[in-house]
């Protein structure tokens, strides 16, 4: 017996990448973020990684992605770069 891999079966696999990428980034579901045209993206041949940071340009642009905290659920975003490690808040 063969096991067919379908569409439907990859961009679900592409979709739970998305989803790692994005909670060890941000500590969140992508599903918590706005809605984008990830069945798109899967069609036009984007990698989970690129799809995570056109994600977040679109979600909230201009904002460095490498540089950001992530409070979902509020309306604003809470960003803050540390020049040495005792600059660190430590309620974060």
């Amino acid at each position: 017996m063969t096991t067919t891999i379908t569409t439907r079966d990859r961009f679900e696999a592409w979709l739970r990448e998305l989803d790692e990428i994005t909670y060890e980034e941000t500590g969140h579901s992508y599903k918590d973020l706005p809605d984008q045209q990830y069945r798109d993206w899967f069609d036009e041949g984007l990698s989970p990684e690129d799809a995570y940071y056109l994600m977040m340009e679109n979600s909230y642009p201009g904002v460095e992605t490498s540089n950001i905290f992530y409070r979902l659920g509020e309306s604003s975003i809470y960003t803050q770069e540390f020049d040495t490690f005792s600059d660190a808040d430590p309620g974060l």
